[in-house]
């Protein structure tokens, strides 16, 4: 009928019928037996009881009380009327399924058969598969299966085969007993798995193995079964890892190694082990870190060598990386290094002297066209050294690079490898941060084309993620956001999920620092911070929630928040307190974070002394550069020139004059990103040096920099800060076009709390005009020889 209607095209609604209440079956008994609904009542609470509601059984039940004459229509009363007694006795059994079990009963034992097989798989198959089962069983069942279409119980639409409702399948798998279920479903996985095999088809192959998983371990008699559906749940756990489904190949893995017999390390060895391998590869991605600890507890004690270690162990180094506990993961990680002849010592001077010796004597394009690593064992050292390198950055920032150097130097004399391209890139961000941007954005570039040409799909995620923070002092900051979300895809595309999150925590930070409407920030680490929770990657959520709670005091009055760490994530815990003390990067962290905000919302107190004890913090070694650490040089700059304003004191000028040489330094490779930032730290400057022209100067430049280089928060906060200066100078009439325009970027960027905080100097005059002159000329380095005449 439906097909005859879409062929006329009349248009037509689907409408999915829900069970009805004891009120809906009476009016629809009602109007089928046209009778007032306070007649039908009695009779409709029959039906009701005995069909729980499903419109399917109602039809079925009315239709069998008229044909065994309980429902009957009246001659002499000319209405329908009904044996009551005899339908309450009735021996109709109040669990629909059982009443659905006694239609099916009556089908014939070829149609009841086939209906079992059918459900076995499901509510519904099509026409290909049942093809498919028909070979793998050699038994006819579509013939079957149209005879019970023809009863109402299938639906026949297109080329599938559907239960007309989910009970009806519910019903028909009932009628099996437990064993015999399971021994079906073990028989017609064997069948298919063969059929897979022979026809070379991924499709059947995971419908076999889940068959052969619904039979499970105690239905297997043979002995060799067991190892055999093992092997079988290896290969689809495989498959489905390619397809990046990290859930369903953990559950084959399990699968695989609950079917592992007694003592299946003395006769499998080679399989236990790759199945222990993957099982915790995947229970890494699914954030599942006791079953990783489990796993590689059981294969230290029973591997043949420590080669044979090698790979699980580093699951486990990863596993305890991404629950920050790094002082762990750094020690089982040195001591695979010593073990395979690596320390991680000397003077690192002396180790980036000889790597760039090393690297001079070859040009990129020898340097893409080495020879491949192919040895595992120096695969694993190079596994090993990509997270000792990662641990280093958090507890001990100045060693990082000596692990990065090994890599490079590992790669040149034992060949390329998919982490070749880590060490790459992690060599350009050491160069940048030791003030080689233009070297070090040559290394990077050098990382991704490696990358690429190896097809190191499980690298270059977060080649792309280490690479996108040394783009970011080259290229526009706003595009840079794009190659972070290609980082992120291709993270999870592999199950990397620590660096899927790093990629995350980046992505959050670029758009932050680029001027991104706070509203959408806000949601995306709403969803980032839900992510890491969801895979307990606790050590990128402790470095998230500092700027999370930054966004938040930009926007004010945010209630919704995520329940993160047990508690609301816009309240710092003592747990996060205890990690930032053993975690200095962290530490840096929370400290420039507070202090923005304490900056943003001028608190001067506050800021001086965070300012204080953030001036230790800010002189801590870090060796790969990141997009923020620019942005701690901006607002560090600006903070010293402030605080030297109010407290004349030169040591304070001093700092904030070094942000400027640094920021200069910045500004060279992209002046996109740091030429406003290097004028308002100029302007800055010239206030403190009470060179009034030139800081007027500064301030327009700064401002209309901002707003051609699409900064649009810089753009407010140089309006701001050119008020403050208007008005600190004695101009207040001049400051309130600035204030006013510093609130109307602010609003635009959603820091609706940072607005309303400027409200206030509203009150020196309205009447004054909105537009400001803006001088387009970038004015001459300021005088500084008034700088210490105070």
């Amino acid at each position: 009928l439906l097909k005859n209607v879409e062929r006329s095209s009349v248009g037509c609604t689907n409408i999915k019928l829900d069970l009805m209440d004891e009120h809906t079956i009476n009016t629809m008994v009602s109007e089928t037996l046209r009778l007032l609904p306070r007649l039908t009542r009695s009779l409709s609470s029959v039906i009701c009881h005995k069909t729980k509601g499903n419109p399917l059984f109602v039809s079925h039940l009315m239709l069998s009380l008229s044909k065994e004459g309980l429902l009957r229509p009246s001659l002499s009363r000319r209405r329908w009327e009904w044996e009551m007694e005899k339908i309450e006795d009735r021996e109709l059994p109040d669990d629909v399924a059982m009443f659905l079990n006694n239609s099916i009963m009556e089908l014939p034992d070829g149609v009841q058969s086939s209906l079992c097989i059918l459900s076995c798989f499901g509510a519904s198959a099509n026409v290909s598969f049942i093809e498919t089962l028909e070979r793998a069983l050699q038994k006819n069942i579509r013939d079957d299966l149209d005879v019970a279409v023809a009863k109402g119980l299938l639906d026949k639409i297109g080329v599938e085969y559907r239960f007309s409702h989910d009970r009806i399948q519910e019903a028909t798998y009932n009628m099996m007993e437990d064993g015999t279920r399971r021994l079906f479903h073990f028989t017609y996985g064997l069948s298919l798995a063969s059929l897979s095999i022979e026809e070379e088809c991924d499709g059947i192959l995971f419908i076999a193995v889940n068959q052969l998983n619904l039979g499970g371990p105690a239905i297997v008699q043979d002995p060799s079964q067991s190892f055999t559906v093992a092997g079988m749940n290896l290969r689809a756990g495989k498959k489905a890892m390619e397809m990046s489904d990290f859930k369903t190949a953990s559950s084959y893995f399990n699968h695989g190694i609950s079917f592992l017999r007694e003592h299946h390390w003395g006769e499998h060895y080679d399989l236990s082990l790759e199945l222990f391998e993957l099982a915790a590869k995947c229970a890494l991605s699914n954030g599942d870190h006791k079953r990783v600890s489990l796993l590689f507890e059981q294969v230290l004690g029973v591997a043949h060598s420590f080669e044979d270690k090698l790979e699980i162990t580093y699951t486990y180094v990863r596993s305890l990386l991404t629950s920050s506990c790094l002082g762990e993961a750094l020690t089982k990680g040195l001591y695979v290094l010593n073990e395979l002849g690596i320390v991680l010592s000397g003077d690192l001077d002396a180790l980036l002297v000889e790597t760039k010796s090393m690297l001079a004597e070859h040009s990129d394009e020898q340097l893409l066209s080495l020879p491949v690593m192919t040895d595992r064992t120096k695969l694993m050292a190079m596994k090993f050294l990509s997270r000792t390198q990662t641990c280093l950055l958090h507890t001990n920032p100045k060693s990082q690079p000596k692990a990065t150097l090994h890599m490079v130097q590992y790669s040149l004399r034992h060949g390329m490898s998919g982490l070749s391209s880590l060490g790459f890139v992690l060599y350009g961000s050491f160069l940048a941060c030791l003030g080689d941007i233009p070297a070090g954005y040559r290394y990077v570039k050098i990382a991704i084309k490696l990358a690429e040409k190896l097809n190191a799909i499980g690298s270059i995620g977060e080649v792309l993620a280490v690479g996108s923070q040394v783009m970011g002092y080259v290229e526009p900051l706003q595009s840079v956001n794009e190659v972070i979300v290609r980082s992120l895809e291709c993270g999870l595309a592999v199950g990397s999920i620590s660096n899927a999150m790093l990629s995350c925590l980046m992505n959050t930070v670029c758009a932050f620092w680029s001027g991104k409407q706070l509203s959408l920030v806000k949601s995306t680490v709403d969803d980032t911070l839900r992510l890491m929770a969801s895979h307990s990657t606790l050590v990128w959520i402790l470095q998230t929630l500092p700027l999370y709670r930054t966004v938040l005091a930009m926007i004010g009055n945010v209630d919704d928040v995520p329940i993160i760490l047990g508690s609301r994530s816009d309240i710092e815990t003592e747990k996060e307190r205890k990690m930032s003390e053993t975690n200095l990067h962290l530490l840096k962290v929370v400290h420039f974070n507070k202090l923005y905000v304490g900056f943003m919302f001028r608190r001067y107190d506050e800021v001086k002394q965070l300012a204080v004890a953030y001036d230790a913090i800010a002189s801590l070694p870090f060796s790969s550069i990141l997009i923020s650490h620019c942005m701690h040089v901006f607002y560090w700059g600006l903070i010293n020139f402030w605080i030297a304003r109010k407290t004349m004191d030169v040591i304070w000028f001093d700092r904030g004059e070094k942000a400027i040489e640094k920021m200069r330094s910045y500004a060279e490779c992209s002046s996109w990103n740091f030429q406003n930032k290097l004028l308002l730290l100029q302007a800055e400057q010239c206030f403190y040096l009470e060179d009034i022209e030139s800081a007027k100067r500064f301030y327009d430049a700064a401002i209309l920099s901002a707003k051609e280089h699409k900064f649009v928060h810089e753009e407010a906060l140089a309006c701001e800060l050119a008020g403050h200066f208007m008005l600190e100078s004695g101009e207040g009439r001049a400051a309130l076009p600035y204030f006013l325009l510093a609130q109307k970027k602010y609003h635009e960027w959603g820091a609706y709390a940072k607005e309303e905080s400027l409200g206030k100097f509203e009150q020196f005059g309205r009447e004054t005009t909105t537009e400001t002159n803006i001088d387009l000329s970038i004015p001459a380095e300021p005088d500084l020889r008034k700088r210490r005449a105070s």
